[in-house]
C-alpha cells in the first residue's frame, strides 16, 4: 500500500513516460560503489537500449563487464519543467531494474565525413517501479532546503 502523498502511474502512463523521456541516469556498480551516468535511451518491449562510446577502457563498459546489475532512473519535476503542471503532473519518476549487457558495436557516420564506433547496451527489464505526486497543492517553487533551512542548521 502506498504511503500518504505517494501515487502510482498506470502501466500505460509508465510506458509513455519512458518513451517520451529523452534522458535518464544509468546506475551501475563499480567495485562495490555506485556509478551513475546520464544517457539517452530507447524502449522496445521489455528491453531498454542505450548507445555509448565504444572507446576501450570506458568506465561504464568496465562496470558492466564486472557486474551486469543496474538501474535506470527517469525523473520529471514541475520545478525543472513548469509546463507539466498544465497536464496535471507535479512530479514523477520511474526506476527500472535489470541486467545490462554489451549488445554489439555499431559504426555511425559523422558530419565531418568520418565514422565513430558506438557500443549498444541492452538492459533486460526485471522490474519497473514508479511514483508520482498526487497532491493538489504544495510549495514547489522552493527546494526543501530553502523552505526548511532549520533542517540543515547543524551542518
Amino acid at each position: 500500500m502506498p504511503t500518504q502523498g505517494v501515487g502510482a502511474m498506470s502501466e500505460q502512463e509508465v510506458i509513455e513516460f519512458i518513451k517520451n523521456s529523452r534522458v535518464g541516469v544509468l546506475a551501475l556498480v563499480d567495485d562495490g560503489k555506485p556509478y551513475g551516468v546520464p544517457v539517452e535511451h530507447y524502449l522496445k518491449g521489455k528491453t531498454l537500449y542505450i548507445m555509448v562510446s565504444a572507446k576501450e577502457g570506458q568506465r561504464k563498459l568496465e562496470c558492466i563487464k564486472k557486474n551486469p546489475n543496474a538501474c535506470f532512473v527517469i525523473y520529471e519535476s514541475r520545478r525543472e519543467k513548469p509546463e507539466i503542471v498544465k497536464k496535471g503532473i507535479r512530479c514523477r519518476s520511474v526506476i527500472i531494474e535489470g541486467k545490462v549487457k554489451l549488445d554489439g558495436v555499431k559504426e555511425l557516420p559523422m558530419k565531418d565525413g568520418g565514422t565513430a564506433q558506438v557500443q549498444r547496451l541492452r538492459m533486460d527489464i526485471e522490474n519497473i517501479g514508479n511514483w508520482y505526486c498526487p497532491r493538489k497543492s504544495c510549495d514547489w517553487q522552493l527546494a526543501w532546503f530553502e523552505r526548511y533551512p532549520s533542517l540543515l542548521a547543524d551542518v
